[in-house]
């Protein structure tokens, strides 16, 4: 399977609920590598894909839980 096949995959896999805030991420990625962006290092990759194992487990909660949850 390719990245982009694994990707396509995790993004059907996702929630209605945390699609947008992929959607926004993945906009975000796609800006931060054109060519006048800062280059993305092995780090933050690594940090992406966590990120992304994350969502696709279901290892998240919304944001308004966590604003509840540090009195934001």
């Amino acid at each position: 399977m390719t990245t982009r096949e694994a990707l396509h995959e995790l993004i059907e896999q996702l929630p209605d609920a945390q699609a947008e805030l992929a959607r926004t991420w993945l906009e975000d990625l796609c800006d931060a590598s054109d060519e006048d962006g800062p280059p993305l290092d092995a780090e933050t990759l690594a940090a992406l894909d966590r990120g992304l194992a994350d969502v696709a487990a279901g290892r998240v909660k919304p944001l308004e839980l966590y604003e509840r949850e540090r009195n934001l």
